[in-house]
Parts: C-alpha cells; sequence; structure tokens
C-alpha cells in the first residue's frame, strides 16, 4: 500500500468531504490524524467510517480561527502525532454561507463568511506548512466550483467570493514554495458529494455518489506531482480520471 507507514493529517474531518479522506487514508495503512473543532463530532466520525480495531487513527480538538486557536489545535496535533512526521495535510475547512446580496451585506458578514473557508486555510497553512517545507510532503486544500461562475442565487455570493479566495491563496503558497520540496495544491470540486451511504449533497440536491468515490483524487494528488495547481473536478469522470493518474 503507497500509504503504509506514512502519516496524514486531515483538518475538517468531519466534514462531508474530510470524512471520504480519512477512510481512504486508512485503508491504505496510513496513521491518520482527524481534526475537528468538536470532540463529540470525532468520536461520531469513527462509527461513521468504521474505524477498526488496530487502525491508525488518532484525533485532535482544535480550530484554526486565529492565531491563539492555532496554537492550540497544532498542540493537540502534536500529542496525537507523538513525534512523528507528516507526510501529508488535507484541509478541508468551511462551508458556504447563505446572506443578503451584495449590496445589502453588512462588512460583519463579509468578514464571517471569509473567516469561514479563507481565514482558517490560512491559520491552517501557517502552522502547519512550515515543518513539512522541506519534506517530499503535500498540502491541499479545497474549494467549490462557485469561484468559477456567477452563484445560482444571490443568497450564495459569499460562497463565490470565498472559494475565489482560497484558489487565489493556493497560488500565494505555491510562490512561498516554489524551491521546496512539498507541494501545495487545491482541490475545486463543481458538484455535489454525500455524506457516506447517503444519496444527497449538502444543499438537499441528490448526488451521484458518496465522499467515498471522491477521495481517490485525494489520493491521487497526495501521491502524485502536482504542485501549485488549482485542480478543478468537473464531474465524476474527473475523479476517475485523476485517480487513475
Amino acid at each position: 500500500m503507497p500509504f503504509q507507514g506514512k502519516t496524514v493529517v486531515v483538518v475538517g474531518a468531519t466534514g462531508v468531504v474530510g470524512s471520504g479522506i480519512c477512510r481512504a487514508f486508512l485503508d491504505q495503512g496510513a496513521f491518520v490524524v482527524g481534526v475537528s473543532r468538536s470532540a463529540q463530532k470525532l468520536e461520531e466520525l469513527k462509527k461513521t467510517i468504521s474505524v477498526k480495531p488496530g487502525e491508525a487513527f488518532a484525533t485532535a480538538v482544535g480550530d484554526f480561527k486565529d492565531d491563539t486557536t492555532s496554537g492550540r489545535a497544532m498542540a493537540a496535533i502534536d500529542t496525537a502525532l507523538a513525534g512523528r512526521p507528516i507526510d501529508h495535510v488535507i484541509s478541508s475547512q468551511g462551508f458556504v454561507k447563505f446572506g443578503p446580496p451584495p449590496t445589502q451585506s453588512t462588512s460583519a458578514q463579509l468578514h464571517d463568511a471569509l473567516d469561514d473557508g479563507l481565514t482558517v486555510n490560512f491559520q491552517a497553512a501557517k502552522a502547519l506548512l512550515p515543518a513539512i517545507k522541506q519534506r517530499p510532503a503535500s498540502f491541499t486544500m479545497v474549494s467549490g466550483g462557485l469561484a468559477h461562475m456567477p452563484p445560482p442565487d444571490p443568497a450564495m455570493w459569499m460562497g463565490t467570493l470565498k472559494n475565489a479566495a482560497v484558489n487565489a491563496f493556493t497560488y500565494g503558497l505555491a510562490a512561498e514554495t516554489a524551491r521546496d520540496h512539498v507541494r501545495v495544491n487545491t482541490v475545486c470540486i463543481h458538484f455535489g458529494v454525500a455524506p457516506i451511504g447517503g444519496k444527497q449533497n449538502q444543499f438537499g440536491l441528490a448526488a451521484d455518489r458518496d465522499t467515498k468515490g471522491l477521495a481517490p483524487a485525494f489520493l491521487a494528488i497526495a501521491r502524485g506531482k502536482q504542485k501549485g495547481q488549482v485542480i478543478c473536478l468537473n464531474g465524476w469522470a474527473d475523479v476517475d480520471t485523476l485517480a487513475k493518474s
């Protein structure tokens, strides 16, 4: 198994995307640290992804909303790692914030939307990336197809802004790490994904596959050569193609 003995940190592990990623890396023999703001959700995650006795799955409760919480989160992650170096980080944080159209929104609503997606990824990168810059490691973020299109509903415009900002942040990190060994990329998902065993995505719309079907794309990026890319998945065919690469 290509990830046997590797250590993977999944930030946002209890989310729809993150849960499938955790299961996929465990299936590949990796030591996985699942990070979430909620200890209860982490316990529920163990049941959802059917963590088996003997599987190398550890948890860390933490948030990356600011410097103070990031420090606490890293302390929890370090405890969970127990001295292991990190090989791969996946940061799957934030969700689309709904709100009034742009000219009817407040600055506070805008800041809240950006905090729940851009800021948390910024803080996670500050906390986790320096230690793996000189390793053959990967740091992968997650955004969405709203980054490339007018939102289907004006109430979703902040999701467009947030996802586009995460994509742009990828290029900033890529410039910083251009001469380093670590590979920074973002997966931009343009379609709905159901939770494990589910048939509907987060918006209640029918989804062809659940998150376990999406996870092979993240395995491919972790073992691949992509660097400094925003990798757009327009449909399941793109996931299948990437998984075979």
